[in-house]
């Protein structure tokens, strides 16, 4: 497929129905988290129907390099941002026969074929419905740290009495064993009963799309999305000529910059992408069109309409990080903006740790992206406070 890049035109605030009041409100509120030191920088970026109207970058791009400035065009990594593009992945393969959304995970993954286990489908881990472990610190028990801190006791002995000397069983039990530590222990509840956020499930996604698809994750990812979408600085791995324009806010960001794709480990489907302002909102932009951009089509309308409804059931609860939320509503990946909230009901998207958020609006055909990284746990004014001043900004 051919790539599909065109520059997006701009408009001024009035042209887009949005207060240049709230853009200067916006700003201001950035500034002052920036010097409170509860984010290390921010970049925004604001669209209606393919147009740019507001966008802006401030603070420092680098926590070990204070003369470094956060730019507009400064890759970022996106984390669960990541979980949007797997979705649109696996509708991809839906749309070419080759997977259906109620197909259990068992047909693609033998380790799923086991009592606990193989009634999970794949419409469930989109929707995090699956009963798997949820993200660490997403409650305390029963798993208060993820699958990956217990990987180490499913790989195979490599020495000793119990090495496994046949070379091709070996080679399997090194390939899933990251599967196999995601399995340990009990599911959180039955699949579809509750909702719990869990990004290992989506690791599970990733390998589904790469036994369909014939090909590692990343590389559908980069050859089916990226480089048709024309993203020129959208990659699971930062070449490293661009590692110095990488917004990066402690050492373990800069560990996992540095690091490869090794051929065991486990798919970086629920959150291994870096990219960037202009970048994701092309991306964006071609879900809100209805998955075509500049006369390609990526996905098709029918798709996008079945991500965006609500698909879980009355009575299905979250929990979600510190609050028991009854009747969630939520998409074949994006989250749902509720009642409630400001920013318009018909909006979907979805967040990233560390943080960024792409929120698309439907009734405003508007594209709402912002990064404000932070070492803190939690800073909700950077987060929930910069939707509501871009919520309340429209005329």
């Amino acid at each position: 497929m051919m790539s599909l890049t065109t520059e997006p035109s701009r408009i001024e605030c009035v042209e887009a129905g949005f207060s240049e009041e709230a853009i200067q409100r916006l700003d201001g509120h950035f500034a002052k988290l920036i010097e409170a030191e509860k984010i290390q920088c921010a970049s925004y970026l604001l669209s209606r129907n393919g147009q740019i109207f507001a966008d802006g970058a401030m603070g420092r791009l680098r926590f070990d390099h204070s003369e470094a400035v956060m730019q507009k065009d400064s890759i970022r990594r996106i984390a669960s941002v990541t979980k949007l593009f797997t979705a649109v992945a696996i509708f991809q393969l839906v749309e070419q026969g080759k997977l259906f959304l109620r197909q259990a995970v068992a047909d693609w993954i033998e380790e799923f074929k086991h009592p606990m286990y193989e009634q999970i489908n794949i419409m469930q881990l989109l929707t995090h419905t699956s009963g798997l472990r949820a993200d660490p610190f997403y409650y305390l028990e029963p798993y208060p740290a993820g699958w990956g801190a217990v990987l180490f006791a499913f790989q195979p002995d490599t020495e000793g009495p119990h090495a496994i000397t046949d070379a091709e069983e070996l080679e399997k039990q090194q390939r899933t064993a990251w599967i196999r530590a995601i399995l340990s222990g009990k599911p959180l509840s039955k699949p579809g009963e509750e909702w719990n956020y869990s990004s290992a499930g989506y690791t599970v996604l990733g390998e589904v799309i790469a036994r369909v698809s014939g090909m590692r994750y990343e590389q559908y990812i980069m050859e089916h999305i990226v480089k048709p979408l024309g993203l020129e600085r959208t990659f699971f791995e930062v070449p490293d000529e661009l590692q110095e324009e990488v917004c990066v806010i402690n050492v373990h960001e800069i560990s996992r910059l540095n690091s490869k794709l090794g051929p065991n480990d486990a798919p970086r489907a629920g959150g291994g992408l870096y990219s960037t302002l202009a970048d994701l909102n092309r991306f964006g932009q071609m879900l809100l069109n209805g998955g075509t951009i500049d006369g390609g089509t990526i996905l098709s309308r029918k798709s996008i309409e079945k991500m965006i409804g609500n698909c879980l059931d009355k009575g299905i609860d979250a929990y979600s990080w510190g609050g028991r939320v009854k009747d969630k509503a939520y998409g074949l990946g994006p989250l749902l903006i509720g009642p409630g909230e400001w920013i318009n009901e018909n909006t979907y998207g979805h967040e990233g740790a560390g943080r960024c958020i792409l929120l698309l609006d439907q009734e405003k055909q508007a594209v709402i992206l912002f990064f404000v990284p932070s070492n803190s746990d939690w800073c909700p004014e950077s987060m929930i406070g910069t939707q509501n001043i871009i919520g309340a900004g429209w005329l």
